[in-house]
């Protein structure tokens, strides 16, 4: 038995460092001093640092037609996509599309263009599966429609949206950019990363430092910056650049777009173990995860418990998961995405997110689920 040790089981929310790449981010920060924007030798060493990290980055995500904008995560990289094209293009339409089921770094930021600059926006329904319908992209898309943004893989319940067949779809509207937030998609499934105008990304889900992430970008697609000053980031991210986090950030990213398939044939039989154990007790979980959802990923719900004083009592036997996104937990009003896909309250109210990385093992699985058991069963109604 894993005793006092920490089970953690939610890395949706945050991973590991891989002490390689803070490594990385030691020796950039302790060999390279210079600011990258001064024009002293030493500046221009970290510069050209910087410029290399950016094209790895471009390199591993298999772009040629995009640039880099290096972040402090996907909230902000989110942001500067949706606002920056908002306010850049409103002169072509003000109306954009986005889904019920997207991070609140998205919509929030809908949310405010609508109210403070007079923009609709159209929120798109999810079906049982927790992912849109084609065709009700298609019916929302109109003549002012200058933005898509639909994330490659939600958050809390793992289901993946049809990006390809969403990009075919907006290849016949010239005027609209396609934006994904890949946060949860990046090193975990293949993409096809160049039929997407505008990709958000994390570090922190990749085993990089927390704080860094990065908006890859068309280039032919122009931003209102949101961060005026001295032009850093091609003027779309005024700022002095960290380049050992840039750096870092590109092993990270190296690292989680290699061998994709072993990663997902390690993780799959984990998912599998837990979503095993939900069937056979049917009467007390509903799995709110699609079948084919990111193995990553799976959301359950409670039929006849409290969320909260389960995932509490978990954590007192060290096991983390969580009950929605760690961006929205602490608001207690249950999760926006298993009520967006048609879900009865006792069932939204009360959900359970476990997330999984290669650092899990079988062995934790099986503590998880059986402390699990043990704490529903031994809860009153």
């Amino acid at each position: 038995m894993l005793e006092n040790k920490i089970i953690y089981l939610d890395n949706a929310a945050n991973t590991l460092i891989n002490p390689e790449i803070l490594d990385s981010y030691q020796k950039v920060a302790t060999q390279y001093i210079a600011n990258p924007s001064s024009i002293h030798f030493e500046g221009q060493k970290a510069l050209r640092l910087l410029s290399q990290a950016r094209e790895q980055i471009l390199t591993c995500f298999n772009l040629k037609d995009h640039e880099m904008i290096f972040t402090s995560g996907a909230t902000e990289a989110n942001n500067l996509a949706i606002k920056g094209v908002a306010l850049q293009y409103q002169n072509r339409g003000k109306h954009l599309i986005t889904s019920l089921g997207e991070h609140p770094s998205v919509l929030e930021t809908m949310k405010q263009l609508e109210e403070k600059f007079g923009f609709r926006v159209t929120y798109l329904s999810l079906n049982k599966e927790g992912i849109i319908r084609l065709e009700d992209l298609k019916a929302a898309l109109d003549d002012e429609t200058i933005l898509v943004s639909l994330m490659a893989v939600n958050n809390e319940a793992g289901a993946i949206n049809p990006l390809h067949d969403i990009a075919q779809i907006l290849r016949n509207y010239p005027k609209v950019f396609f934006h994904v937030d890949a946060v949860q998609g990046v090193g975990k499934m293949n993409i096809n990363y160049d039929e997407i105008d505008l990709i958000s990304f994390a570090g922190h889900k990749i085993h990089a430092l927390n704080s860094c992430g990065g908006l890859l970008k068309r280039k032919k697609i122009e931003l209102c910056p949101l961060n005026c000053g001295g032009g850093q980031e091609n003027n779309y991210r005024s700022g002095t650049n960290d380049v050992a986090m840039a750096v870092s950030l590109s092993k990270a990213v190296r690292l989680a777009l290699s061998d994709i398939s072993s990663k997902i044939s390690y993780i799959t039989p984990l998912n599998r173990q837990i979503r095993d154990y939900l069937i056979e007790n049917s009467n007390l979980y509903e799995i709110n995860s699609p079948s084919d959802a990111s193995p990553y990923i799976i959301n359950f719900s409670l039929k006849n418990r409290k969320a909260s004083v389960v995932v509490e009592a978990l954590s007192n036997h060290h096991i983390m998961v969580s009950s929605t996104s760690a961006c929205s937990a602490r608001k207690e009003i249950g999760s926006h995405v298993v009520m967006a896909m048609g879900k009865e309250e006792q069932l939204y109210m009360n959900t359970v997110r476990v997330s999984l990385d290669e650092h899990n093992t079988k062995e934790e699985i099986s503590l998880f689920i059986s402390s699990l058991d043990e704490i529903v069963r031994g809860i009153k109604q």
